[in-house]
């Protein structure tokens, strides 16, 4: 079975950015733990299925890898290095984007073939 991206992961991925940019420090920065922390409180509020955001994880971690992140699911582990808020957000508009892409068209996705896995998971 290929990974497959649930029809909550925009709404998760969308709550998750507003999560991480309100729980930023004073010095712009956060943990990739806590991207992977507000990706569950998402889920949770949104009322989405514990499986549908791990799957939304994983549109995040070939998001990160596709903007050059080397090993995106160390990164949301990390408690110990913080990271610039700026680059947090860009990995989860990414996110974003690929599943706003994904509702259009499954092909649309950089990469080409090494994403073809990642399906929209219907009625869900």
């Amino acid at each position: 079975m290929g990974n497959i991206v649930p029809a909550s992961a925009q709404p998760i991925l969308e709550r998750t950015l507003d999560i991480v940019r309100i729980r930023a420090n004073s010095n712009a920065e956060c943990f990739g733990g806590e991207i992977m922390d507000a990706l569950r409180e998402a889920g949770s509020d949104l009322g989405a299925d514990r499986l549908d955001v791990l799957f939304t994880r994983t549109v995040l971690v070939r998001a990160m890898e596709s903007l050059g992140e080397t090993y995106p699911a160390e990164v949301l582990q990390n408690y110990e290095n913080r990271m610039r808020i700026s680059e947090a957000l860009r990995y989860l508009r990414e996110a974003i984007d690929w599943t706003a892409r994904l509702k259009n068209s499954p092909e649309a996705l950089p990469g080409g073939d090494n994403d073809s896995e990642l399906r929209p998971l219907a009625n869900r």
